[in-house]
């Protein structure tokens, strides 16, 4: 029996196809992805048209598919291509410029390539795009844009490139009294251990205990939507603008690793709070400067639409005798949507071992 998914994604990739280069691929990859999964949505940016001004944002679209497959180089890849698009493209039609990522998308391009690195166990590389990260949250300079993801991985990045002052710096924009309180304490703890500056003159930092740490990273549930709004301007003048809706159901909202006592998934960062709030702070710029810098196309509704809706981390110690471990994922009511069984691997005796997952 064919499921309703599969029907639809049929239908889908048939409109697409009937409408040539009339239509662009990325309108319908978000569709694709949720109703049949990441090698739908590969296979429709594969073989439909991508128009020129949406070729960033089918890459973007693209390594989170792949990410979650479990192809994390090529998930970097698609990044890295992203990012090389968005830095060289040029308004060409001035009725559909290319696409512009918002606030948080950019950032999030910088921080799905430290995720991917860390799920190969690539800390050199994740510690460079960790400094992209970072810069590129700093260039937001939204207050309520916390990136509270974004700076942990980025810390977690230093810390395994030996880079311990560099991940104490980062963790100091972390507000602990908000999500991730214990999490956070905890890494800055393991950071200061290593630090020179925390050590008396002249010694080195104490020996690592050989205990095998495990982090699991976690893209879950459907991020927000855009959709078409107004931004008043004045008492009497609106322009054209967007805003961002929650998708609904979220089949996925957190998880837990079943141990002796379970440890349970922190989440970090809301991305539609995170997108909110990043959009809000362009409106305010728009409405200050009477209109002026809004952009050739400021009700642009194209947006990373396979985003996670929460990203979150849970981090623990696993015992020597402990070689697979199951990760279950849960609805928002408490209920199993999903589990696996995590391998973990033989030759791991000692020291921090990350996992990457995306669950919607």
């Amino acid at each position: 029996m064919v499921s309703l998914g599969k029907k639809l994604g049929a239908v889908l990739a048939a409109a697409v196809a009937l409408a040539g280069c009339a239509t662009s691929a990325v309108d319908y990859v978000g569709f694709a992805y949720y109703f049949d999964g990441p090698e739908a949505a590969l296979e429709l940016l594969d073989e439909g048209d991508v128009f020129p001004e949406d070729r960033a944002l089918a890459e973007v679209e693209r390594a989170v598919a792949l990410l979650e497959v479990g192809r994390y180089e090529e998930s970097v890849a698609a990044l890295s291509r992203a990012e090389l698009v968005l830095a060289n493209q040029r308004t060409v039609d001035p009725k559909t410029p290319p696409w512009q990522p918002e606030y948080h998308e950019r950032v999030m391009i910088a921080t799905m390539k430290i995720a991917d690195a860390l799920a190969i166990q690539d800390l050199a590389n994740a510690a460079i795009w960790a400094d992209d990260a970072v810069a590129a949250a700093a260039e937001v300079d939204c207050e309520p844009c916390r990136f509270s993801f974004t700076r942990v991985l980025a810390a977690m990045a230093f810390s395994g490139a030996g880079r311990f002052d560099d991940g104490l710096e980062v963790l100091s924009e972390v507000d602990l009294a908000g999500r991730g309180g214990e999490l956070v304490e905890a890494l800055r703890e393991r950071l200061s251990r290593g630090a020179p500056g925390t050590q008396p003159e002249g010694l080195a930092p104490p020996p690592v205990e050989p205990e095998r740490s495990l982090t699991v990273i976690l893209l879950l549930g459907r991020g927000p939507y855009k959709d078409y709004d107004r931004l008043p301007i004045t008492r009497s003048e609106t322009i054209r603008w967007t805003r961002y809706l929650p998708r609904d159901p979220q089949a996925v909202t957190w998880a837990s690793a079943e141990l002796e006592d379970p440890a349970i998934s922190v989440e970090l960062t809301d991305v539609e709070e995170l997108a909110v709030a990043g959009l809000r702070l362009r409106a305010d710029r728009v409405v200050m400067a009477g209109g002026a810098g809004a952009g050739p196309n400021p009700g642009d509704l194209r947006h990373w639409s396979s985003l996670p809706a929460s990203l979150q981390i849970m981090t623990f110690e696993v015992p020597m005798w402990i070689d697979s471990i199951d990760l279950v994922y849960y609805s928002p009511d408490g209920f199993e949507v999903d589990r696996e069984n995590l391998q973990l691997p033989e030759t791991w005796t000692g020291g921090p071992l990350y996992v990457t997952r995306r669950m919607p």
